[in-house]
């Protein structure tokens, strides 16, 4: 079996602002813990297979990934008893503040 290792995660408590894709409305969370292939964050309503699009500014570089914000979107995969969701990045590029 040829097993792919996991990503570092970050345990970082820190806001993250998040919409399902299409919506207009971005909603504020908080981040449980953050990799370069995902982020687990809530509480939220998303349910497995929703599309999201998120907005994180990392103090810290996570990976090869500078700190600073970053607009990040890919698909819930899991949900957890409390309510927060686990989403795995398809994108992931720098936000340029106007």
């Amino acid at each position: 079996m040829n097993l792919v290792p996991r990503a570092d995660r970050l345990q970082l408590r820190l806001p993250i602002t998040y919409r399902a894709r299409g919506d207009e409305e971005w909603l504020l969370s908080r981040v449980v813990n953050l990799s370069e292939s995902g982020v687990l964050f809530g509480p939220t309503g998303l349910s497995p297979g929703t599309v999201v699009e998120v907005i994180i500014s990392p103090p810290v570089p996570v990976g090869a990934r500078a700190p600073g914000p970053h607009v990040c979107a890919g698909m819930v995969v899991r949900t957890t008893e409390m309510g927060d969701v686990a989403a795995q990045f398809e994108t992931w590029r720098v936000l340029l503040e106007a």
